[in-house]
């Protein structure tokens, strides 16, 4: 019965999955949604029909999935039915699933020598299933909450006000070449608005040949304009800021960010500002948009893989008052930023951490979804790299330091509303998205370990049809993400398609910096070099994918040795798990030599010698890595060992003999059939008369019946369970929560 539950209800998020992609149906007007939700319906109850062969149960289903999504009407007002019934079939083949495998675990016979290691072992499984698939249904919520909303919400229109307060434009910079800053600085000088200066603020550049050069430019740019070096100064970029700020005219009101490689609109500050005239509002953000961008195809898909978050993510957050001040681009009332105390100098990003005190004090964020300046993408993988590591350690230092003001029934400080904690506790979550592809990994190394040395994995025991259910979970939240990406961005199949390469390659990034965030509260700025002496392009570009390099080849080992040892439907299944988890990390090296493919252009070499290319700033210690990376290896030394020296004519431990390819009943996953045809639970194995002595497979009658067996059966004469780890429904590389 739980079965065919999660059946109907995975059958249905499916087909709505279909219809949702199709363009304008998701967003169809009320009448025409109900219709397509009605077919929707209509046609999974006819196929949950035909494959469970019971057609009052699946109408029942289907009308049990209709009540819940009428009722979630009225918590999700603007949504599309199509979208409503979408989340709530995908939510409810979730549930159902994690309630059938725990189910397995806790009912799996096992012999009380193994009851403890199969307990641990199956209490980590169902963890790790249990965060996966709410990490995929906060991608889902937040596609639909954008892309399922039959109207988009407009930004609240600013207040009319006379009074056009002075605005400070800040340039914080470190070790930037004068040819890169000149443009960002003469773009700023030819800003539309009355009263504005603008502030380069250099932070720790040893060089004076470099920073000089700016500050006579600033000289030669007039009285609006102005230079401040410090070295040595503490707190990094955010202690630079909080001394610049403090240095200001006490007349400046607002303050507005912009890093050192945009080129600003003339319009910007006059689109930006009038929304301070509200009291309540406390920062206004615009998008970090990117240029020089058009000719290749991985800066193509390196461009949309950052939009995703300013599309989707943020327009989400902005229909609760929860958006991310993103630093660049962005604007913040100077007597609230002096309210929360400055920048906090222990968060690498310190501007998505003000955000959140910011609003814990009442105020409001404003997101405004144009764009008005655009900067410069790392031109390296590696400089990429060292990017998306400072940004998922700083999203996992804010949860460290204010989970008390995020979780629900600990005490608050903060004055949040419950909808802006939810979407900072599940943003910050969302970075260990990467991390939990990695324990998958490791699971699904460690059942081809056990597959190919013939032996049980002690754990949750799945087998069969069962593990379909996780793959269409896989498959269908891939399909998401990049219908999500070409509807937001109007992409075509190959953009989409890089963009979500680009965020398969930082997954292994992402899990150092989730590591490194949960073992060190603070991080250590380290300076790197741009590039190693005496060593090739090519070369540096397989260096640094390296590590992801040998998990692809240990996940692609794996998947061969189950396939070679035990070939059947069930390995089969964990095989093509294992293989796309080799995908995901085989997207390493693809971007590291895909980015030393990139034309050097004139602006290109010159932005090679930045900072912002080069990734320069926080980095973790190496020995973080050599906790993975140890247990990565020993399963790759463990898979050769394995391999090697298993005997071709052992007990297969899938339960499928040589030759066979032993397709499990799809109406009865958990059952083996007896001769006479009639189901016996596998569980209770309760052994039938025509079970032969134990040890010895009875004979069937009928090759269409499997032949049941006494409890002490060989494996080949019975499914044997296999261990399985359900990867992340959705695009494991999470698409960085916070810039």
């Amino acid at each position: 019965m739980l079965f065919d539950l999660m059946l109907g209800a995975a059958i249905t998020s499916v087909i709505a999955t279909l219809a949702a992609i199709v363009p304008g149906f998701v967003r169809a007007p009320a009448i025409v949604s109900a219709l397509l939700s009605a077919v929707v319906l209509a046609g999974a109850a006819l196929l949950t029909a035909y494959v469970t062969n019971q057609p009052a149960f699946a109408a029942g289903v289907a009308i049990a999935l209709l009540i819940t999504t009428l009722a979630a009407a009225p918590l999700l007002r603007g949504w599309s039915l199509l979208a409503l019934l979408l989340l709530c079939s995908a939510t409810a083949s979730f549930l159902l699933y994690l309630a059938y495998s725990i189910g397995v675990t806790v009912f799996q016979a096992v012999t009380p020598r193994l009851l403890v290691g199969v307990l641990l072992g199956s209490l980590l499984i169902v963890i790790a299933e249990i965060a996966a698939m709410g990490l995929a249904l906060s991608y889902l919520f937040e596609i639909l909450d954008v892309l399922g909303r039959r109207q988009s919400t407009a930004p609240p229109a600013p207040l009319p006000s006379t009074k056009m307060p002075r605005v400070v434009v800040q340039v914080p910079m470190y070790n930037e070449p004068v040819e890169l800053v000149r443009d960002t600085l003469v773009a700023l000088s030819r800003l539309d608005y009355p009263y504005f200066l603008v502030q380069a603020v250099d932070n720790n550049t040893k060089d004076p040949a470099v920073w000089m050069p700016i500050q006579q430019l600033c000289e030669e740019l007039g009285e609006r304009f102005s230079f401040l070096h410090l070295d040595p100064w503490p707190g990094f970029k955010a202690g630079a800021l909080n001394e610049a700020t403090r240095l200001l005219p006490p007349d400046v009101e607002v303050i507005a960010i912009v890093d050192a490689d945009y080129l600003v609109q003339p319009g910007f500050l006059r689109a930006t500002v009038p929304h301070f005239a509200d009291p309540q509002v406390g920062f206004v953000q615009t998008p970090q948009h990117y240029r020089d961008w058009e000719d290749d195809t991985y800066l193509r898909g390196l461009f949309h893989s950052y939009r995703y978050f300013f599309d989707i993510t943020m327009p989400a957050r902005a229909h609760r008052d929860a958006i991310i001040f993103c630093g660049t681009m962005g604007l913040i009332r100077r007597s609230v930023l002096d309210e929360i105390g400055g920048w906090n100098p222990d968060c690498i990003t310190e501007d998505a951490e003000a955000s959140l005190r910011i609003l814990g004090r009442g105020y409001r964020g404003v997101y405004l979804q144009q764009a008005w300046g655009e900067g410069l993408m790392p031109l390296t993988f590696d400089g990429l790299k060292k990017q998306r590591f400072r940004w998922a350690l700083g999203g996992i230092q804010i949860l460290r330091q204010h989970w008390r003001e995020l979780v629900p029934l600990a005490p608050h400080r903060l004055h949040l509303t419950r909808a802006q904690r939810a979407h900072y506790l599940v943003g910050a979550i969302q970075w260990f998205g990467d991390a939990m592809l990695a324990i998958f990994t490791v699971l699904l190394l460690g059942t081809a370990i056990a597959t190919a040395a013939h032996d049980r994995l002690p754990v949750a025991q799945i087998t069969g049809a069962v593990l379909v259910i996780p793959l269409l979970f896989l498959v269908f939240g891939l399909l998401r993400a990049v219908w999500a990406l070409r509807a937001s961005g109007r992409l075509t199949w190959r953009d989409a398609g890089s963009a979500l390469r680009v965020w398969f390659a930082l997954s292994w990034t992402v899990t150092l910096a989730d590591i490194r965030g949960l073992l060190v509260s603070r991080a250590s700025f380290l300076r790197t070099p741009k590039r190693r002496e005496g060593i090739s392009s090519w070369a540096q570009a397989l260096r640094s994918s390296r590590f992801e390099t040998g998990l692809a080849a240990a996940a692609v080992l794996g998947s061969v040795a189950m396939e070679v040892r035990a070939f059947g439907f069930t390995t089969t299944v964990l095989a093509l798990l294992l293989l796309f988890q080799a995908f995901v990390y085989l997207c390493a090296p693809w971007a590291s030599l895909a980015a030393e493919g990139i034309s050097i252009t004139p602006l290109r070499q010159i932005y090679l010698n930045s900072s912002r290319s080069t990734g320069e700033g926080y980095q973790g210690r190496s020995s973080i890595a050599a906790i993975p990376l140890g247990l990565a290896f020993a399963a790759f030394a463990g898979l050769v060992v394995a391999f090697a020296t298993a005997s071709p004519s052992g007990p297969q431990p899938f339960g499928v003999s040589n030759g066979s390819g032993g397709l499990p009943s799809v109406l009865n996953p958990p059952s083996t059939v007896s001769a006479a045809g009639k189901p016996t639970p596998s569980p209770k194995a309760v052994a039938s008369p025509s079970a032969t002595p134990a040890g010895t497979p009875s004979v069937s009658p009928s090759p269409s019946a499997s032949p049941s067996t006494s409890p002490s059966a060989s494996p080949s004469a019975s499914p044997s369970a296999s261990a399985t780890a359900s990867p992340s429904p959705s695009a494991p590389a999470s698409p960085s929560p916070t810039p």
